[in-house]
């Protein structure tokens, strides 16, 4: 099974280029992987299941 350890959104300010933005990546295996690039802020929430037999 493949681990993920950690999930970050990152807020960028460009001064030069005057934009504003956000990078969401994960670091999965020891290895960053980046989903995307935003210019809204990404929502963020924790979701819980529990499977029962």
């Amino acid at each position: 099974m493949d681990k993920i350890t950690e999930i970050r959104i990152e807020e960028t300010f460009d001064l030069e280029n005057d934009q504003h933005y956000y990078w969401i990546y994960y670091l999965k295996n020891e290895e960053v992987k980046i989903i995307g690039k935003s210019s809204v802020k990404p929502q963020c929430y924790r979701q819980i299941a529990r499977y029962v037999k």
